[in-house]
């Protein structure tokens, strides 16, 4: 229990300090390149030096002549698939170059670093063909950057944050193997949100891209194209969705291209740090010249995915393979997205399936566009178009679709098209929009079953896309999913009243939970209702649905359960560790969940499973670690700890918590008291602290020393008792904060000892000891000086064995360390507790919008035009005999 991880909020940390140290005058997007190819520097040093150790103690241990074990261990055919690091890129090894010269470590470079570390990657990629052309080319850490090179100092300071210890980049330490694959989407992520509209060059929102996976499907034995790939997510994504179907991910053939050489690094980067060896990744331009070539022609794929750039131009006259073109669009007016979808079809192979984004201009532009929409729709290719929510993608406005293209359309789907407008579905963000996991779940359900929901998808036959729109696709044109209007009663407006059909028209969203709208509402006139006498106010209609019983019922019934179901989930998550399966896992449990959920009538199938998505990407990682390391104390968060060991601990901090911050309260009270007392008048903007007022009363407390009198006694004395009693206050808040630390430090170190026992604490002293009597050995007591050290060095033995009784002492009192069964249990009470969280989410969104319907037929109705006129003529009454009172009246 005991063995300490490296974990992925450690490293996403650890990351996002090292970008904290290079920002600077320049923006986080212009020094990407100088993260990642350290990162991945580090990474591959750090797994050469595992991978020679092992060389060292395993293969090679029995080679006993010194000078053919170096030459073994220095020979790249010793290494296998590890990556071969030359000497002059090793994080640790110091080397001797040409004019025999010492050279420092990386780790321990001082000067000149940018070209040293330049000169690091270039040996690299010279010694490893995987890596031909990728680091040198592309990652230049002299490279000026926003007016600035990054100067010998700030490279220095990340080398040394780099350095750290406990941040070896070997699978061995990570709290599951592909945790420096998450971290480095993580640091991609980061750095597209730092670069606003730019970061679409290299990032599409990973919700994105996980529903154009869903849409395609990816299988075992695929091979999987990307002709715009970015930073590699399409790629990525399918290899994990292949995973997640319990199918072997290895068994995936990962090809791209893409025509920015540094996006183009990152994206081989990328690759390695998520231990994907079966991937090709070229850098051309994908329209001008293709690089995924089979025998010299265009190479045929199982899947294509893609995300290309929006509305750019390209060269005619520079085209490779022309014949992948039956149409031409003009080459400028930035009208290149349909000759990226031709490419696109070209690579497919006969039964391939492609799904690509595009701008919503492809779908109704006249001229060569639409030539290239007649020659789709004949040869029967488009399968569905998805117009997609507004503000998805960085810095760009433009309305995006998807566009999924199949070969080999099943029969059913012949001479048809699946149009789905899910523009309206997603959750607003504040910089950008995203799609929850219900909106992907709700686009793949219609998408794969070819359901037609009204507003939302419709089956539309060739011969309507051909004769009534001529070729148009415009996804309105086929499912326009503009909300009805909202029903007014002009007779409700004019007299008063809620119209009683409209309440029935809602009787849906009442039903949900059971609430009876006569809660609500009461009989007034024939087909005319009034709010209940208990809804006096706009505000009184959240709180009486929130007492409503039928409500309270429903929401207590989700609890019961998702309590039932936890006890079945449960069982399955404890037998990950016995080699149970993660696909098999997720397929049971989203299952079963949905099958509990949906019958309750609150949430549909796609909410039911935005549940079940939203926890299950949280804990996803979490359930990789279980995996891979076992129930691990790092899983626990200290919350659970404390809530199950040291509450009386945490009571008592709390209690000193209060403690100080009523002192703090009496201090400012006597600070104002002070104030008015010594009549003090401070600066404009000058804050009056407690040493500002002490001062001033101490000031004029001296003054009035040499006054005799008894009026100057008496004020005297009522100062210097205001004195007293600030330094009173504050001398019980610093006993407070003494006290605090002392409790919260007691409460690290428990917290400390129950998760890794005291054997490492006690070893480290231990090891202290023996170097202090080693010490003890050297020295004699009849010598003066050596005496003293005899005593300095008792006294410190005496309070190393002091420290190791101590922690004996708190072990035994805290029942031990922690065992892998007290882990378990409090690592599933945290797994239920955020599956708890979720659904509670999504019940008070449901619950919030019952509420909407309610508050919109007061806004609308409560107030006639008949009450608003006399209170009107009220208000009009009043104002004018006030005037008259005043003599304005006429």
């Amino acid at each position: 229990m005991n063995r300490e991880k490296i974990t992925l909020s450690q490293l996403e940390s650890f990351l996002f300090k090292s970008a904290d140290i290079l920002r600077g005058k320049m923006d986080a997007s212009e020094f990407k390149e100088f993260i990642f190819g350290l990162l991945f520097l580090k990474r591959l040093s750090d797994e050469f030096d595992l991978k020679r150790e092992n060389l060292r103690k395993k293969d090679f241990v029995s080679i006993a002549d010194p000078a053919l074990l170096n030459e073994l261990l220095e020979s790249k055919t010793s290494y296998g698939e590890t990556f071969f690091v030359p000497v002059r890129a090793r994080w640790h090894e110091s080397w001797t170059d040409e004019n025999g010269d010492q050279v420092p470590a990386l780790k321990d470079l001082k000067y000149d670093i940018g070209n040293m570390l330049n000169k690091a990657v270039a040996a690299i990629e010279d010694e490893n063909d995987a890596l031909d052309g990728v680091l040198k080319n592309n990652i230049d850490f002299n490279a000026v950057k926003g007016k600035t090179k990054i100067p010998d100092q700030k490279w220095k300071d990340l080398l040394d944050h780099f350095n750290q210890p406990q941040f070896v980049l070997v699978n061995d330490n990570f709290e599951f193997p592909d945790l420096l694959g998450a971290a480095y989407e993580y640091l991609i992520k980061y750095f597209a949100d730092s670069a606003g509209k730019k970061g679409g060059e290299f990032y599409t929102p990973g919700e994105v891209v996980r529903l154009l996976v869903q849409l395609v499907k990816p299988r075992a034995g695929n091979e999987i194209y990307d002709p715009t790939v970015g930073s590699g997510g399409f790629l990525i994504q399918s290899h994990q969705y292949v995973e997640e179907q319990g199918e072997d991910p290895n068994d995936l053939s990962l090809h791209g291209q893409d025509s920015n050489g540094t996006v183009w690094a990152i994206c081989i980067m990328n690759m390695i740090l998520h231990n994907i060896t079966k991937s090709t990744i070229e850098n051309a331009d994908t329209l001008e010249d293709p690089q995924n070539l089979l025998h010299g022609q265009i190479r045929r794929f199982d899947r294509v995915l893609a995300n290309p750039p929006f509305s750019q131009n390209y060269s005619r006259a520079a085209v490779k393979f022309p014949s992948r073109f039956r149409e031409w669009c003009p080459e400028t007016g930035k009208k290149a997205d349909l000759m990226f979808v031709q490419h696109m079809i070209a690579s497919l192979k006969p039964d391939g399936h492609m799904a690509t984004i595009m701008p919503h201009g492809v779908l109704f532009r006249g001229g060569k566009e639409k030539l290239i929409r007649e020659l789709f729709i004949q040869d029967d290719y488009i399968e569905a178009i998805i117009s997609l929510p507004p503000g998805l993608f960085y810095g760009t406005g433009i309305p995006a679709c998807v566009l999924v293209m199949n070969k080999n359309k099943p029969d059913e789907m012949r001479e048809k098209v699946l149009f789905i407008n899910a523009d309206r579905e997603f959750a607003e963000g504040k910089n950008q929009n995203k799609l929850r996991p219900e909106d992907i779940e709700k686009i793949d359900f219609v998408f794969t079953r070819k359901r037609e929901l009204p507003k939302y998808s419709r089956l539309v036959d060739k011969t309507e896309i051909v004769d009534k729109h001529d070729y148009n696709l415009n996804i309105r044109r086929y499912v326009d999913n503009t909300p009805d209007p909202e029903p007014e009663d002009v007779q409700a407006h004019l007299i008063g009243g809620v119209p009683q059909a409209e309440v029935e028209a809602r009787q849906s969203d009442f039903a949900k939970f059971g609430v009876d709208a006569g809660s609500l509402f009461q009989p007034e006139r024939p087909g005319y209702l009034a709010f209940a006498s208990a809804i006096a106010s706009k505000s009184a209609i959240k709180a009486t649905l929130e007492a409503d019983a039928a409500l309270l019922n429903s929401i207590a019934a989700h609890r019961d359960i998702l309590v039932g179901w936890w006890d079945v989930a449960r069982d399955d998550f404890a037998q990950l560790c016995d080699g149970k399966r993660m696909p098999e896992v997720r397929q049971e449990l989203l299952t079963t969940i949905k099958g509990k959920i949906i019958p309750l009538g609150v949430l549909d199938e796609f909410q039911s499973a935005g549940v079940f998505v939203n926890w299950w990407q949280q804990i996803r990682y979490d359930l990789k670690t279980i995996i891979s390391t076992g129930w691990h104390h790092t899983l626990i968060p200290d919350s659970y700890l404390i809530a199950a060991f040291f509450q009386p601990d945490a009571n008592a901090i709390e209690i000193v918590e209060a403690a100080i911050g009523e002192g703090q309260s009496e201090l400012a009270e006597a600070v104002e008291a002070a104030q008015e007392i010594a009549a003090y008048e401070p600066e404009e903007d000058d804050t009056v602290t407690a040493t500002v007022i002490k001062k001033a009363l101490k000031e004029l407390i001296d003054d009035l020393k040499s006054s005799t009198g008894a009026s100057a006694r008496k004020e005297r004395e009522a100062l210097e008792a205001q004195q007293d009693a600030i330094a009173a206050i504050e001398k019980s808040i610093k006993e407070s904060k003494t006290k605090l630390r002392t409790l919260s430090d007691e409460l690290e170190l428990k917290l400390q000892l129950k998760r890794l026992g005291g054997d490492e604490f006690k070893v480290e002293n231990l090891q202290l000891l023996t170097q202090a009597d080693a010490q003890l050995a050297t020295l004699s007591p009849e010598n003066k000086e050596e005496k003293k050290k005899i005593t300095a060095i008792e006294k410190d033995k005496a309070a190393l064995n002091a420290r190791i009784a101590k922690t004996d002492s708190l072990l035994a009192k805290i029942g031990g360390q922690l065992t892998e069964d007290e882990a378990k249990k409090l690592i599933l009470l945290k797994l239920y507790d955020l599956a708890n969280a979720e659904l509670k989410r999504y019940l008070n969104a449901e619950k919030r919008r019952l509420v909407q319907v309610v508050e919109n037929l007061w806004d609308k109705y409560a107030v006639s035009s008949q009450t608003q006129e006399s209170s009107r003529a009220e208000t009009l009454k009043t104002l004018n005999e006030f005037l008259a009172r005043l003599g304005y009246s006429a």
